[in-house]
């Protein structure tokens, strides 16, 4: 497989800022107009990092396939042209295709059985072949957005140099309203039909087995070393009890927690000048402040206190959890590792248990207990939304509710089959 000659890094600015740059790995310096056009166009507008990142990567996806097609994009701007018909057509199955499975098909040479092949069936062939792999549907549409977005600054860039009323530029700009037109009459439609597979909360049986096992004192717990067992069986319950995404959990300070009111504060703090870590956890919902039981908050501040004050290196910040090897505040990717160890220790009884899996689990928990106090759907909404820190108005909580809604559809669906079965027996 060839190696991808692009990286997408993260420039920590005096600020704190985090800034995404797509860089040359050959040059290891930034591509000149990707970063013209993020600083120009979407830092101004106050997006935020990750966001940024996203944008690079579907522009990423775009040099790529420049590159697989050799085709100079900044030429082809100055004489006046973009892209062909079917260029369009393949870069659009280029942003269908995992970046991997760009590479892979991208290492391959034409055998001599097919060298009078021109250039456009040696490729239908080679991926007729290899049958790559698809990326979602509203993943490749957000890169052709991102992409023709991107290109219709480049062309905007590239027409400065015309002076207003140049022929050479009104030809180029036909010549890219075209391209534009062709490039959105190809964007994947997502209907939203497909509701099998999609992702759901843990049955209420192994969200208990999963508590159970990663007690610090379970024979069964699969982490080694008695802090880690403490940290990370407070880390599992802080996701159960409280419907947290990993970055908001990430996020949370000492003093953001109340333990005489018992509550938590969950603060927006992007671009922390304070927080070291270079891929930022972020709060991507609203500021909200929320209960703790007693039970988290006893577990909590016995965490801190003898756990967390333990760890060398734990006291040059505030952030909640730790690395327990350097005290440093815990990375995204270090609790990925830490679901990942528990998914393999178990052999397939937890490979559905991650960070937001346990989030969908608490909206479900949250459904089962609205619906046995008999509240409104519409007062349910409202305090779904205030703890999850979504807007009042927001259709978030639809994506959150599937498996309860299942299974009362489910309930209602065995109920009156069950009534036209005896309507039938009684009939007899």
């Amino acid at each position: 497989m060839t190696l991808n000659p692009y990286a997408v890094k993260v420039i920590v600015l005096g600020s704190g800022e985090r800034l995404p740059v797509l860089i040359s790995l050959a040059s290891g310096a930034p591509l000149f107009e990707p970063s013209v056009y993020v600083l120009s166009e979407i830092r101004a507008t106050n997006r935020a990092s990750n966001t940024i990142d996203q944008i690079l990567r579907s522009i990423m996806v775009l040099h790529l396939f420049l590159d697989s097609n050799g085709i100079d994009i900044e030429q082809r701007i100055r004489k006046g042209g973009v892209f062909r018909l079917s260029e369009l057509d393949e870069l659009v199955r280029y942003c269908r295709r995992p970046v991997a499975d760009q590479l892979k098909c991208d290492s391959i040479s034409p055998s001599h059985s097919s060298a009078r092949r021109s250039a456009a069936e040696s490729v239908r062939f080679f991926q007729r072949k290899l049958a790559p792999t698809e990326v979602a549907g509203h993943t490749a549409a957000n890169r052709i957005r991102v992409i023709r977005d991107y290109l219709d600054w480049l062309v905007r860039y590239h027409m400065a140099r015309y002076h207003p009323g140049a022929t050479e530029g009104a030809r180029l700009w036909n010549e890219w309203t075209s391209c534009k037109d062709a490039l959105g009459a190809r964007l994947p439609r997502h209907k939203g039909r497909n509701n099998i597979g999609q992702r759901e909360g843990l049955q209420p049986e192994v969200a208990e087995r999963l508590l159970n096992v990663t007690s610090p004192t379970s024979p069964e717990n699969p982490w080694k070393g008695k802090g880690t067992r403490i940290r990370n069986a407070l880390l599992v319950r802080w996701f159960y009890e409280l419907g947290l995404r990993r970055g908001e959990v990430l996020n949370v300070k000492i003093p953001d927690i109340n333990f005489q009111s018992e509550d938590l504060t969950v603060v927006r703090r992007a671009d922390d000048p304070q927080d070291p870590r270079k891929n930022q956890p972020l709060v991507k919902t609203r500021d909200r402040k929320i209960p703790l039981s007693p039970s988290l908050c006893k577990l909590t501040h016995e965490y801190i206190t003898n756990t967390r004050r333990a760890t060398e290196g734990a006291r040059r910040h505030p952030y909640l959890f730790i690395a327990m090897g350097t005290g440093a505040p815990l990375s995204l990717s270090a609790v990925n590792a830490i679901f990942a160890e528990l998914r393999n220790t178990f052999d397939g009884e937890f490979d559905a248990v991650t960070p937001h899996v346990l989030r969908h689990t608490w909206n479900d928990r949250f459904s089962d207990i609205m619906n046995k106090a008999k509240v409104s759907e519409a007062e349910e909404e409202r305090m779904r939304s205030f703890l999850m820190g979504w807007a009042p108005t927001s259709k978030t909580s639809v994506n959150y509710t599937r498996r309860h809604v299942r299974l009362k559809a489910q309930q209602v669906s065995l109920a009156m089959q069950a009534r036209q079965v005896d309507g039938v027996a009684s009939d007899d």
